[in-house]
């Protein structure tokens, strides 16, 4: 008998929060919205290292990706699913079957590459960029390698892959400059695109949140 006045002061502070609540319009959180994402590029773009500077682990023994890996990426208001796929040339060529259920594309391009890397990327990008699944999706390509020297700008990777025309035809593609060195400026990055893809699959979420 001595557990009733507990339980019945238990039950009374939540009633009374409940009350509180709905007096006072407080509203729940609202729900962390999931998108499931590609992560592209050819082999020694620096796909890997970056993903792992954006989830805080260690890079220092990175390899090639064989096959696929999945990375959670944790941001204010989204959390991005981001499945690698190796860059490999034996691998690409099934990069088609995973094109389906996605909500966006990370594509990296290693900014230090040779002329013949760039064509070989270019042609990638081309590929899987105009595949119909992936062809609507909010793409975000990353020049990648800025800490090296003379690595390609994301302005002369534009102009050298011959995005210019393809920018102005799907404004759903951003092409931003990052390097492993600079893992603010790269979350920065991450950061708005995920406000891109909340624009586009929730365009409730920002409202929502200024609200919270």
């Amino acid at each position: 008998m001595s557990e009733w006045p507990a339980i019945c002061c238990g039950v009374c502070r939540i009633c009374c929060f409940t009350v509180y609540q709905k007096c006072c319009c407080i509203k729940e959180p609202p729900a962390i919205p999931v998108y499931d994402l590609l992560c592209l590029g050819i082999t020694n773009a620096g796909k890997t290292t970056l993903l792992s500077v954006l989830t805080s682990e260690n890079i220092d023994a990175i390899v090639p990706t064989v096959g696929f890996i999945i990375k959670d990426i944790r941001l204010p208001n989204a959390v991005l699913k981001v499945k690698e796929l190796g860059g490999a040339v034996s691998i690409r060529q099934y990069w088609h079957r995973y094109f389906n259920d996605v909500q966006g594309v990370i594509f990296v391009v290693d900014g230090s590459c040779t002329q013949d890397e760039l064509h070989e990327t270019t042609d990638a990008l081309y590929k899987a960029i105009q595949n119909p699944e992936l062809s609507t999706k909010p793409w975000l390509i990353l020049c990648n390698k800025q800490d090296l020297e003379g690595a390609c700008t994301e302005e002369r990777a534009v102009e050298e892959m011959n995005l210019t025309e393809m920018l102005k035809e799907k404004p759903n593609i951003i092409v931003k400059s990052c390097s492993k060195t600079n893992p603010d400026g790269l979350r920065s990055i991450i950061e708005r695109f995920g406000n891109r893809l909340n624009e586009i699959h929730n365009p409730e979420m920002r409202e929502t949140f200024d609200a919270v």
